[in-house]
């Protein structure tokens, strides 16, 4: 029979998964346990994707999460004026937050051309109060005196102990920038981005399928339309299943839990059809709005390979274990081209954030230097636990 209740664990951490299914999870007070299940709905959600640029470890040079998470949990600006630059819809989500908090934004900087904003007419007649929404905030924008920038690099963040400046370029088509193009400008705050992807850490060490696709945001879930994936008793939903936002989330997160009530044999297949049915068309436009979305930071890999080339070797790969892009090149040239390789030769993505940072640049850097597609270049492998955690944790003597 079903439990009489359901326990909440909030601020909990899944740090491994076994088959059967057992879970490793560490709690806000440092303790550790396990957890035995029959089904489990993996919903780990997403990260912020980085692409290096000189300077991008410098203090003042945030990610544009990081900024929407200081602003909308803490209340707190991260200065008085922060430049938005990067790639992606996000971006003016991020500047529009800023604004509504008191802050300004000089200038939002956007790698894609104008062109690729415009969205195919039939998702655009379908999801037109979505594209009116970002319309509006766009013109607020512009209005608050905002500069929205489009075909425009991060060249370069540029301080002593801290940001002091940003150099930004026009690039063209194939990302060449445009000699003549240069702007400076003056500021202590800078809020990059390039995206998302998936945290699929622990659906990996379950042995679920992966699949790399652009469209879904890079390496997601494999699920079918019920939201299993090929090991038996586990569902995903999610950004884990493609990139996509809260209101896909949502859906998914139902039909999730319709097809593990079916599998307990607690939903008969005539029972609530009309909703499942509802929500699978539901999801089918959200689906077809998340590959727009992702579209806005998907390059060609001719394009990031000329991107990565031209970056200087002192560039920061891995803060953790001071891995520079000098280094990377070097060992690739020595015949470590696997994301395995590099790691074992350089350390990249063996510190402390377990590569939750260098995880995607490592990708980029290794397709741009090898000349592979990264559907090809298969995600680092992942050990338990698969989150920072501190050895007195494991220990059971607490943080």
């Amino acid at each position: 029979p079903p439990p009489a209740s359901v326990e909440v664990v909030n601020h909990a951490e899944v740090l491994g998964i076994e088959s059967g299914f057992k879970l490793l999870a560490a709690d806000a007070e440092g303790g550790i346990s396990t957890v035995d299940c029959d089904h489990v709905l993996l919903a780990t959600g997403a990260r912020e994707r980085f692409l290096p640029f000189e300077g991008w470890t410098l203090p003042g040079v945030m990610a544009t999460g990081a900024v929407q998470v200081l602003i909308k949990q803490s209340g707190i600006l991260p200065a008085a004026e922060t430049l938005v630059a990067g790639a992606g819809l996000f971006l003016n989500a991020v500047a529009s937050d800023i604004r509504k908090g008191g802050g300004r934004v000089p200038a939002v900087l956007d790698e894609m051309p104008i062109s690729k904003r415009m969205p195919p007419l039939r998702l655009l007649v379908r999801q037109f109060a979505k594209f009116a929404q970002g319309g509006a905030m766009l013109a607020r924008l512009r209005l608050a005196g905002t500069a929205v920038r489009s075909s425009t690099r991060i060249l370069a963040a540029r301080g002593d102990e801290g940001l002091r400046e940003v150099v930004a370029m026009r690039v063209d088509q194939k990302g060449n920038v445009i000699p003549g193009s240069e702007t400076v400008y003056r500021t202590g705050s800078l809020a990059a981005g390039f995206g998302f992807t998936a945290n699929v850490e622990l659906a990996q060490l379950a042995g679920c399928g992966l699949a790399h696709n652009s469209g879904l945001g890079g390496w997601v879930v494999k699920v079918n339309e019920d939201l299993k994936t090929n090991v038996e008793g586990i569902h995903a939903a999610g950004e884990i299943t493609a990139i996509g936002g809260a209101a896909k989330s949502l859906t998914e997160g139902r039909l999730a839990g319709f097809s593990i009530l079916k599998d307990l044999g607690l939903l008969k297949s005539d029972e609530m059809r009309g909703e499942i049915s509802a929500l699978k068309k539901q999801r089918q436009r959200q689906m077809a709005f998340a590959r727009y979305f992702n579209s806005q930071y998907s390059f060609a890999p001719e394009y990031l390979a000329g991107w990565m080339r031209r970056l200087p070797d002192d560039v920061p790969v891995c803060r953790c274990e001071e891995v520079n892009l000098g280094d990377l090149r070097r060992a690739v040239a020595e015949g470590f081209d696997t994301p395995a390789g590099l790691k074992k030769a350089t350390r990249c993505g063996m510190g402390i954030c377990q590569g939750s940072t260098c995880k995607t640049i490592l990708l980029d850097a290794i397709a741009a230097l090898t000349g592979k597609p990264l559907s090809r270049i298969p995600p680092p492998s992942v050990r338990v636990p698969v989150k920072p955690v501190y050895l007195g944790t494991l220990a059971g003597a607490g943080p």
